[in-house]
């Protein structure tokens, strides 16, 4: 059984991206008899939901995560949606007329076990970038539970988002709760 960890490459003003490592420290770890699969995608919006989903399915992931760098934020926060809004242009220069969907699709794991595991805060703001399109649409496109972090630019050790993983594996993870 798999756990998906994705993180994200640069992008204007993040050249090098505290989640690329992150889910390469992560990737090939084991927690609660799960292996943890860590990719890094590219900074677009055609790419980064539908590369997760893809990838999940064949891995056959049983929890999907995903980390992106909030670069105003000083501390770890725990998305609990995500919303149909799209702001400034991707790595590729391309922004979508919409997002596919409702206008908000909530995280589908526990927010509030994920939290008390990072020391995190809970977040309804998933901003209005790649980030907030990666979960607004993987959060549809799967059935199992997906969440994504935002993490500060100081970045988030490998070992914590591991003890995530782990409170989230070892209780509840299918609930929203939070």
């Amino acid at each position: 059984m798999t756990v998906l960890v994705t993180g994200f490459g640069p992008f204007p003003g993040v050249d090098d991206n505290p989640t690329s490592v992150l889910a390469r420290a992560v990737s090939g770890a084991t927690v609660a008899g799960h292996t943890v699969h860590g990719v890094v995608l590219p900074v677009r919006y055609d790419e980064a939901p539908a590369r997760t989903i893809a990838l999940a399915q064949k891995v056959g992931a049983v929890l999907v995560v995903g980390t992106g760098v909030a670069v105003r934020r000083e501390r770890v926060t725990v998305e609990r949606v995500g919303r149909a809004a799209v702001g400034r242009p991707d790595v590729a220069g391309w922004t979508p007329a919409s997002l596919d969907g409702p206008p908000l699709v909530p995280s589908t794991l526990d927010v509030a076990t994920l939290c008390a595991a990072l020391d995190a805060d809970p977040s309804d703001d998933a901003g209005s970038y790649v980030c907030n399109a990666w979960l607004h649409g993987v959060a549809q496109g799967l059935d199992v539970p997906v969440g994504f972090v935002h993490v500060p630019p100081t970045g988030l050790p490998a070992a914590r988002l591991l003890a995530g993983l782990e409170a989230l594996l070892s209780g509840s993870a299918g609930s929203a709760a939070g």
